[in-house]
């Protein structure tokens, strides 16, 4: 071989050395491009979930709060004196009921833990409340007895302030 070839070959694998390393290097370095692109995009995807999920908590709490605001106005208007229409109050009261469990049901499916169980809570507060009260009138009194309308409005009303503590506390958790 003379020195002639010999050059070339040298020059040549060199070239070819260098063209395979650049190749690597641009293949590592796009590698790490994508992975960090694809770490941003999961972090923005994450952070609108996080804010989809507050939003949609937050729509779940003021349901709830003004579905058991309603059902409080409803057993102090319908129940407060001489129930002249037993089936009319029965029937608005079932209506307001299913708005306060489909409202209920919305915390059950997004709010956090806290809110969650304070909201079962309320739930349970005015069904019951509202249970006792139409007892007594299916007991043969004419009027629910103030006791009774009391305990359901202390009831709710301690209920609904326990709930909305604990909504207050998760908004501002989930916002800091």
């Amino acid at each position: 071989m003379d020195a002639g070839t010999t050059t070339q070959l040298i020059t040549v694998g060199a070239t070819l050395s260098g063209v395979v390393l650049t190749l690597v290097a641009n293949a590592f370095v796009e590698s790490r491009k994508l992975k960090a692109a694809q770490r941003v995009e999961a972090q923005k995807r994450a952070a609108d979930r996080a804010n989809w999920l507050r939003d949609e908590r937050v729509k779940a709490y003021a349901g709830l709060s003004t579905a058991s605001e309603e059902a409080f106005q409803l057993i102090r208007t319908e129940f407060s004196g001489p129930v002249a229409d037993r089936a009319g109050a029965e029937a608005a009261w079932r209506e307001r009921r299913g708005e306060l469990r489909k409202a209920y049901n919305q915390v059950e499916l997004f709010g956090a833990d806290e809110p969650r169980q304070r909201g079962k809570d309320l739930w349970k507060a005015a069904r019951g409340g509202v249970n006792d009260v139409l007892a007594e009138l299916d007991a043969g009194e004419p009027a629910v007895l103030r006791e009774s309308l009391d305990r359901a409005l202390t009831g709710i009303s301690e209920a609904g302030e326990r709930f909305l503590e604990a909504c207050r506390a998760d908004v501002q958790d989930t916002a800091g």
